[in-house]
């Protein structure tokens, strides 16, 4: 037997040690299910298996857990979301003195109810791609050896305790900077996953940096528009301030961008208005001021988008935004006011009505924008 999948159901009680029987088994899901206690010590013995996923159960002794799965030489994926409930630190030396793991690529942590800061074992998984730390309550800052890290593609550290600066080694991930092969998952070859919208969730995950909800700082830094291939970029509901980079236009792939909820101030730059995959961006809530880019994308973008900037203007807020003033002319030409009227009113007529179309559509997609979890 290769593959065990007992996944969504309702199984209470322990992981059975019989498991640990099946030494050929490769892949084993026991995710969404109601199980609890630890995993068991044998499955150390496992060393075939490469496809791990206990997520969504009531385990606990995430760090055992960690130290007896690092023996599976072979693991490929290791989804743990959600599948533990005791607080707990994994900063623990014990797993940096260990050389497990050496070929994971995908790891999950996400709402396990961890403390302390991110582990520093973890930059010892050089063959990571995507690694999610997502809905805990792990503080400090983001480690610089995070932007060493060759493969990493995929990295979610959202809804956490995190502070200071976002560093500036991470803009330079070289995975995310650097076009080269290996951002496809689909060798992976996920055998648990029966289902084909998880399947699809795991072998294209977008392309992400995702650090919103947490106190992050000071200002964004410039180096982030070397990251050309990321497609989603979420810093949103943290404390950067100063405003914008212009280099954010250099993210040519980039599908998501979403800022709100800072304290970012000056305008919009109108380069972004180059970045034609983007279908969701947000600014909403800072101190952002001036009128609104129009044309590309901008168009397609909703009001909620820019609410909360008072002195953001422009015709998708229904804010007119101030006059320019013009120099008078010594003998101005008198404006021929009929031909004049029709020139201002028609293109916003039609830019009306096309900007109702593209709003709806832009709030079709605002609903099912990139996600980027691991969660069975």
């Amino acid at each position: 037997m290769q593959t065990i999948d007992l996944g969504n159901n309702s199984f209470v009680g322990r992981i059975p040690d019989t498991l640990c029987l099946c030494r050929s088994v490769t892949a084993v899901r026991l995710a969404i299910n109601a199980l609890v206690g630890e995993i068991p010590p044998c499955m150390a013995s496992l060393r075939s298996l490469t496809h791990l996923s206990v997520a969504t159960n009531n385990l606990s002794n995430v760090v055992g857990a960690l130290k007896t799965l690092s023996n599976c030489d072979n693991l490929k994926v290791l989804l743990l979301t959600g599948g533990f409930h005791d607080e707990t630190s994994i900063d623990d030396n014990d797993l940096w003195r260990r050389s497990g793991f050496q070929n994971l690529q995908i790891l999950s942590l996400e709402g396990c109810n961890l403390t302390g800061q991110i582990p520093s074992w973890i930059a010892k998984l050089r063959n990571l791609k995507g690694l999610d730390l997502s809905d805990n309550r792990i503080s400090g800052p983001i480690p610089t050896w995070l932007g060493e890290m060759p493969d990493l593609f995929a990295l979610n550290l959202s809804r956490n305790l995190l502070s200071g600066n976002l560093p500036r080694e991470v803009c330079g991930l070289p995975a995310l900077t650097t076009d080269k092969t290996g951002l496809d998952l689909s060798y992976l070859a996920l055998p648990f996953l029966v289902n084909k919208q998880e399947y699809n969730r795991l072998v294209n995950l977008p392309r992400a940096l995702v650090v919103g909800r947490n106190n992050l700082s000071g200002n964004i830094p410039g180096e982030i528009g070397q990251l050309k291939l990321v497609q989603y970029l979420d810093l949103s509901n943290n404390n950067f301030i100063g405003s914008i980079p212009d280099k954010l236009s250099h993210l040519v792939d980039l599908m998501r961008l979403d800022l709100s909820g800072n304290h970012l101030s000056g305008e919009i730059p109108p380069s972004l208005r180059g970045l034609h995959f983007l279908s969701s961006f947000r600014v909403a809530d800072n101190d952002l001021e001036g009128e609104i880019p129009s044309g590309g994308q901008f168009d397609t973008f909703p009001a909620a988008s820019f609410e909360g900037n008072p002195k953001l203007c422009g015709n998708v807020l229904k804010r007119k935004c101030p006059a320019v003033k013009q120099v008078e002319m010594e003998h101005p030409e008198p404006e021929p006011e009929p031909a004049s009227s029709l020139f201002n009113i028609l293109p916003f007529g039609l830019g009306y009505m096309v900007g109702l179309l593209a709003i709806s559509i832009a709030l079709l997609f605002s609903n099912s924008y990139l996600s980027f979890r691991f969660r069975y």
